[in-house]
């Protein structure tokens, strides 16, 4: 008699093939990734999964979680407008050029002089959201923080609380956008707890994270994550980069009923952060018994970005690679979820099968790997009086 064929991949029940972990190609030790079952917070996939690195912009994923509170709270309306403080206007790229420099001849002297002036000091909560989740922009996270922190200092403090509550044991934040701070760290399965957290807690706001262009003031900006729109299923979360992290991104998707995160920080360029996240989430998807898809097509209708900031590339850092704390094993990583969602423990992959696939990534180039340094100490205050205060 006929018999149906076996699918490509199955999925753990079935105690039949499942598909070999992905290669893990030579990467900078500043380098680290984890695949999620956003379902119950299962790890698939992990790769120095408890290293504490720099989080970059994926610090903006906090920022918006604390905005969707106060949205749902009623502390906050979308249609609010902020005021931009100074503080908040000056902040690097990128951002929403709320400061503007013009250059002139003096008529009297005639030297040339430059003059810096703030052009934008009202903004809506929503505008400041998308600046934030769409271009990145610096300026509208603390202008978010301002509003609902009191101040940058304030808004750490919620930050670093509600780190603590969502089970991120390895995370401390000292400001709302992730630009360089010698005490700001976090790891890739803390970013994949407050990632999971926010698809969780807040769905009416979710797709913030999913819009692939913004219009601001006159400029069109585009988002980063350019898995949106050619990776099925991919539907948000964020983008981050300065020198010390490297190429950072935390992304979810959902296929046939079934949501997956991963997240990778410290990729070497753009390219190779969306090669590597392409096949973690190929994996996970796989793993979930997720039959593959071709990417999308390129959609011609997005507007062109019109702004003068490139990805991040020039954002200020310093030299660091990051500090490695060991957890006993890979089970721990639900732990934190497990009070917050009463979830089961980590994923463990069917005993005595035999795969047949292994997704491997292309070969990688022969690169120089950052030099080893003597990582600093990373101390996380315990007293709530000095939590998120900049020293």
């Amino acid at each position: 008699p006929d018999t149906a064929p076996a699918p490509r991949f199955s999925t753990p029940s079935t105690q039949a093939a499942a598909p070999a972990e992905p290669a893990e190609p030579q990467r900078a030790s500043r380098y680290a990734s984890v695949v999620v079952d956003a379902a119950n917070g299962n790890m698939i996939y992990g790769r120095d999964e408890d290293k504490q690195l720099r989080p970059a912009s994926t610090t903006k994923v906090m920022t918006a979680y604390l905005t969707f509170e106060a949205l749902k709270n009623g502390t906050l309306r979308l249609d609010q407008e902020l005021t931009v403080s100074r503080r908040a206007a000056s902040q690097e790229r990128t951002n929403l050029a709320m400061m503007r420099t013009n250059t002139y001849k003096d008529k009297k002297t005639g030297k040339r002089r430059t003059e810096t002036r703030q052009v934008i000091t009202k903004i809506t909560v929503e505008n400041a959201l998308k600046g934030m989740l769409v271009h990145s922009a610096n300026d509208a996270a603390v202008v978010l923080a301002e509003a609902i922190g009191g101040s940058v200092e304030g808004f750490a403090d919620k930050m670093n609380a509600t780190a603590e509550r969502l089970g991120m044991d390895d995370s401390h934040f000292m400001n709302p956008n992730g630009l360089p701070h010698t005490r700001q760290f976090t790891t890739v399965s803390d970013m994949a707890k407050l990632s999971v957290a926010v698809i969780k807690d807040f769905p009416e706001y979710y797709h913030f994270f999913g819009n692939r262009t913004f219009s601001y003031n006159g400029v069109s900006y585009r988002n980063y994550n350019n898995l949106l729109g050619s990776y099925d299923g991919v539907d948000g979360l964020k983008t981050g980069f300065i020198r010390v992290s490297g190429f950072n991104l935390t992304a979810s998707a959902e296929r046939d009923g079934q949501r997956i995160v991963a997240v990778v920080f410290g990729a070497d360029n753009p390219a190779q952060r969306k090669a590597d996240m392409t096949v973690l989430l190929d994996y996970g998807f796989a793993v979930l018994g997720s039959q593959p898809k071709p990417p999308l097509p390129v959609n011609q209708n997005d507007p062109a970005d019109t702004s003068e900031d490139p990805e991040e590339e020039n954002a200020p850092g310093f030299q660091d690679t990051g500090h490695v704390r060991s957890l006993p094993d890979r089970s721990t990583f639900a732990s934190g979820l497990n009070a917050h969602y009463n979830i089961k423990a980590s994923y463990t992959p069917p005993q005595n099968i035999t795969p047949k696939e292994t997704l491997l990534l292309p070969a990688p180039a022969p690169e120089k790997d950052l030099p080893e340094r003597k990582p600093e100490p990373l101390y996380i205050p315990r007293s709530p009086s000095v939590r998120g205060r900049e020293i």
